[in-house]
């Protein structure tokens, strides 16, 4: 019996897997051709720097529109975390299903936008990741390293956990892995002024300047490095004796 209920939990994790991903890149396909959209009415069509950015008076011009797109943002964090929620059996599997569907999400944002307008040329072309409630801007490759480090560590978790592998995250191994995902979100916003065009300064021409290489490597590579020694320690242990 007790194998029979593992069998069973093992095919409706790898179901509820499937099923996120198809959602994933259906959803990728939305995104990428909102933001066409948006790129059409503000950017002319374009994903080139500089952004257009109107100041007055010393104070940025906020488009009324930006609080919608801060909208819809969220709304799509929360979607994908509402799949996640709906796919996992507990509240760990729940997080890692979100994982698995923010990172094929994004993966197929960039592969669909290249189907829909040949965007972007290669991956070290720069992008606007997020607007609010800072420019986040990198080369392409940088948010794609976290999504398929994102969608690698939720889908082996998922696994080994319907192997019966006890597997556990301690809240300290949350907080290093947040604080580098904080890491990373700063080296993303680190040029904001340069990509603002802050009034005062002459040489905030709103072209990139180079990414902030030495904050994002080493926060993606010590969160890489983490999970994979917590991994490892996991497989060490050996399973837990039958499905949980």
């Amino acid at each position: 019996m007790v194998n029979i209920h593992f069998e069973n939990i093992s095919k409706n994790a790898y179901g509820n897997w499937a099923w996120v991903v198809i959602f994933a890149i259906a959803f990728a396909w939305v995104e990428s051709a909102v933001v066409v959209y948006l790129r059409e009415i503000y950017f002319d069509g374009g994903f080139s720097f500089p952004l257009i950015v109107k100041w007055e008076n010393g104070k940025h011009v906020i488009d009324p529109l930006v609080r919608i797109e801060l909208g819809r943002e969220i709304a799509t964090i929360t979607m994908l975390a509402a799949v996640g929620w709906i796919a996992g059996k507990n509240r760990f599997q729940r997080f890692c299903f979100f994982m698995i569907a923010f990172g094929i999400w994004d993966i197929f944002y960039y592969i669909w936008l290249y189907v829909m307008v040949g965007w972007p040329e290669s991956i070290m072309t720069w992008d606007l990741l997020f607007y609010v409630p800072l420019p986040w801007v990198g080369p392409v490759i940088t948010p794609l390293l976290i999504a398929f480090a994102m969608a690698a560590a939720g889908t082996l978790i998922i696994y080994y956990d319907t192997k019966g592998y006890d597997v556990r995250w301690r809240w300290y191994d949350m907080a290093v892995e947040l604080s580098c995902g904080l890491v990373m979100i700063v080296a993303f916003c680190w040029d904001w002024r340069n990509i603002l065009q802050l009034p005062g300064d002459s040489e905030r021409t709103g072209i990139p300047n180079p990414f902030a290489w030495w904050l994002y490597l080493p926060a993606l590579l010590f969160a890489i490095v983490w999970f994979v020694v917590k991994l490892r320690k996991i497989l060490i242990d050996g399973p837990s004796g039958g499905a949980r």
